[in-house]
């Protein structure tokens, strides 16, 4: 009985092997185009990141500074209340009517603030009356 012999594989032909090839290479620079695209991304995120760090600093420095001076003024409207009320009411009447106007104006803000709080806790609140 003749042993049966199996057949060379036939090999490609050039057009397969060139196209074959053509297809390694195109996917080889796909690939290399996406890690520079992540890395151009990556790059200019970071230095977002930075130009947002160094902005946040500034406007906090600004916003401190904005808060001092607002603090001045207000001292400033208050001793200016003090001097112009002394005259009429002597210096305790006009110690006076400037404290009851503070307290008023401070009451006011903390009656706003209790409201504020009172709402951010509905909203965040966990329930079926929610």
């Amino acid at each position: 009985m003749p042993k049966h012999r199996t057949p060379d594989p036939v090999p490609p032909e050039p057009e397969e092997q060139v196209e074959r090839l053509t297809l390694d290479v195109e996917l080889q620079r796909l690939i290399d185009s996406g890690r520079q695209a992540f890395a151009s991304e990556l790059a200019f995120q970071k230095a977002r990141v930075a130009l947002a760090g160094k902005l946040a600093g500034r406007i906090a420095g600004l916003g401190a500074l904005a808060l001092a001076l607002l603090f001045f003024v207000l001292m400033a409207l208050v001793v200016g209340a003090l001097i112009a009320l002394g005259p009429v009411l002597g210096a305790w009447g006009a110690l006076g009517v400037v404290l009851v106007v503070l307290l008023l104006a401070t009451a006011a803000c903390g009656l706003a603030i209790r409201a504020g709080v009172r709402t951010l806790k509905r909203v965040f609140k966990d329930g079926p009356d929610a």
